[in-house]
C-alpha cells in the first residue's frame, strides 16, 4: 500500500468503477470529482441521478445538459442521446409521486437499456446502483448487461452504493477499480475483508471522506479528501 500524493487518478477509455460508503461518506462527491475529470477531456457522459439537487453543480460547466424527470411525461431516449454530456435528476413531485424505485423501474431502467442497445463511448454514472438488482444475490439485467459486454461499445460504468455486502457478487467481481470510503457497518467491514488484501487496516485508518482505490487484485492505495478539489458546487 502506498499513499497518494498527488491525485493521478486516471479516466480511462473504460472501465467499472464501484464506488461505495456509508451514508454521508463522501461518494456522490468523489464521483462528482470524476466526472469533472472527465468534462476536461471532453468525455461523454450520462449521471442518472436518483436526487433534485445532489449533482445539479455540474451543469456550471459549459455543454452539459440538463434533464428533469416528470411523472406522466414521454422521453425520446434515442434523441436524449444524441448530446454528449448529460445530467439526468427527478423533479420533487416526481420522488413524492413515484419514490426512488419508480424513478429507477419506469426511467432509468428503459434508460440504460437504450443506452446499452444503440450508444457508445459513454461514461455512465448510476447512483444507488443497487436499486437496480431484484436482489443482494441476482444482478439486474441492465447492469449486467453493461457490466459484462459494455468493453466493446466503450460504454464505461460508474456504479456509486451503499451497503457493499447487499451488492451482488457477479457485479462486484467485474469491477476494474474500487474507491471505498471508511465503513463502520460489522458485515460490511467483515465482507470487505474477504475480497480486499488489507482492508482493515486500511480502514482504520481513514479519516472521514478519505478513501481508498483498490486495483484488482492487490493494488490499494490512500486518497486523502484534501485532493479531492471540486470546481463545482456539490450539493448533496
Amino acid at each position: 500500500m502506498r499513499a497518494l500524493g498527488i491525485l493521478d487518478i486516471d479516466i480511462p477509455a473504460w472501465s467499472i468503477d464501484l464506488i461505495y460508503g456509508n451514508t454521508g461518506s463522501g461518494k456522490s462527491y468523489f464521483a462528482g470529482w470524476l466526472v469533472e475529470q472527465a468534462w476536461e477531456k471532453g468525455r461523454r457522459f450520462l449521471i442518472l441521478d436518483t436526487k433534485v439537487r445532489n449533482h445539479l453543480g455540474l451543469v456550471q460547466l459549459k455543454g452539459v445538459r440538463l434533464l428533469k424527470i416528470k411523472v406522466g411525461t414521454r422521453y425520446n431516449w434515442r434523441k436524449l442521446l444524441e448530446f454528449d454530456q448529460v445530467l439526468v435528476v427527478p423533479t420533487r413531485g416526481t420522488i413524492n409521486r413515484i419514490g426512488v424505485e419508480g424513478l429507477v423501474e419506469q426511467y432509468y431502467k428503459p434508460l440504460l437499456d437504450e443506452i446499452f442497445r444503440r450508444d457508445r463511448d459513454r461514461i455512465i454514472v448510476v447512483e444507488e446502483a443497487h436499486r437496480y438488482n431484484p436482489s443482494s444475490r441476482r444482478p439486474g439485467k441492465e447492469l449486467e448487461q453493461l457490466f459484462r459486454e459494455g468493453r466493446d461499445g466503450k460504454l464505461y460504468t460508474v456504479a456509486i452504493t451503499q451497503s457493499i455486502a447487499d451488492f451482488p457478487k457477479l457485479l462486484f467481481r467485474q469491477a476494474q477499480r474500487h474507491f471505498i470510503f471508511q465503513h463502520y457497518v460489522p458485515n460490511d467491514v467483515i465482507y470487505l475483508n474477504r475480497m480486499i488484501p488489507g482492508f482493515s487496516e486500511l480502514n482504520d485508518q481513514l479519516r472521514e471522506h478519505d478513501l481508498i482505490e483498490f486495483i484488482p487484485p492487490n493494488r490499494t492505495r490512500i486518497i486523502k479528501r484534501e485532493l479531492v478539489v471540486r470546481r463545482t458546487r456539490h450539493f448533496g
